[in-house]
Parts: structure tokens; sequence; C-alpha cells
């Protein structure tokens, strides 16, 4: 989503709320937020760790992304090493989803309510 893309790049943030349910920081990959019972939660992660490695990659957010994407097609669970502290441990996020992000799409059969809302007065 263009927006998340903007957003991400402002804030210094990479979301992936949506898919393993994780946000952290772009720059140095201190975890931000983990949503509850998500797959990155069920696997044990939680804010204030840093991501240091994804799949054996030193993190970037454009490596972690590629990993969300490239476990899509496979049944192995994304390995994250993570710095907790001054403790390193792998997880193993078992996620197959890809990349998602929120985004509106309408009903069929229903009325363009959202552009009578954004139209502009007359």
């Amino acid at each position: 989503s263009k927006y998340f893309e903007a957003t991400e790049k402002v804030y210094d943030t990479l979301n992936a709320m949506y898919s393993i349910g994780v946000t952290a920081d772009s720059k140095n990959g201190e975890i931000r937020d983990v949503l509850w019972d998500g797959p990155a939660y069920k696997a044990g992660l939680a804010p204030g760790m840093t991501l240091v490695a994804v799949n054996g990659r030193a993190f970037t957010p454009d490596v972690f992304r590629e990993a969300i994407r490239e476990a899509k097609g496979s049944a192995e669970p994304i390995k994250l090493l993570v710095k907790d502290l001054t403790y390193y441990q792998t997880y193993a996020v078992d996620y197959h989803g890809g990349l998602r992000y929120p985004h509106l799409e309408r009903v069929t059969g229903t009325r363009d309510y959202l552009d009578q809302i954004i139209a502009p007065l007359k």
C-alpha cells in the first residue's frame, strides 16, 4: 500500500502489524508493538526486543519484507534472531499469509457513500 509505505518512511517504522503482527523501528530494528495473539506474539516476541537477523541475514526492512513474502509459498517459519537486553535468541514465527495491509473494497450492490463524503463542497 502506498499509504503505508509513505507513513513507514515518515516515521522510520516497519509496519507488519497486519501480517505477522509487529511494528519495529526501521533503522535499528527495535520492536515497538506486537499484536496480541498474533503470529509474532505467539512466537514470543515483545516490545523492546531488537530484530538482529531474519532467516540468517542481517535485519533491514527489505530483508524482513522479503522473508514474509517468501514464507507465503513455504511451510518453513520465519526465523528471527532477536536481542533482548544482553541475550540473543532465535524465534520461529509461523506465518504464511504474505504481506497484508488494510484496504477498502466496495460491497457489490451498495451505494458509494465515500465519494459523497470526500467531494468538495458546492
